[in-house]
């Protein structure tokens, strides 16, 4: 085998390496569908992460404060005990959680947040937050539209 067949075949078994691993990694996350997801989310609101608190250390949880853009679904649910900052804020718990498959944020992203309210059994540690319930999702107009269209179909 010359020098361009080693490759070809070096390039091959790169390939498939990479296929394998990639299989993998998805399968060890599943995500429901996206019209699951907002069923079983009580606010869908998107948002941007101004601060990261709450760490801890060890569930390897964390909150974050999350200036709210727009209410996609559930706005009736976020009352004045929620709202943080002048009512444009709220807390946001549950990023870092292993049950649920994107869940990291920094300091500015903008995201699409699927939530719920935290249930008495997290209090008082989570009283007056949202819990994260499934996966965040990058705003794009694609993804804006699909989300405003499973809201539509639900109500």
């Amino acid at each position: 085998m010359g020098s361009l067949g080693r490759l070809a075949h070096l390039y091959g078994w790169t390939l498939t390496l990479l296929a394998v691993f990639c299989q993998r990694c998805q399968g060890s996350c599943p995500e429901n569908d996206l019209e699951q997801r907002e069923e079983e989310a009580n606010v869908v609101l998107t948002g941007t992460v101004e601060e990261i608190m709450n760490m801890d250390p060890v569930q390897n949880t964390y909150s974050c404060k999350v200036r709210v853009w727009r209410y996609l679904k559930g706005k009736t649910m976020v009352n004045g005990e929620i709202l943080l900052d002048g009512g444009n804020k709220v807390m946001i718990g549950g990023f870092g959680d292993p049950g649920i498959c994107d869940n990291q944020v920094a300091t500015g992203d903008t995201r699409i947040f699927f939530v719920n309210l935290a249930p008495e059994y997290m209090w008082p540690t989570h009283k007056n937050e949202l819990m994260l319930n499934s996966s965040l999702m990058r705003i794009t107009l694609r993804n804006l539209e699909e989300v405003e269209l499973c809201v539509e179909v639900s109500q």
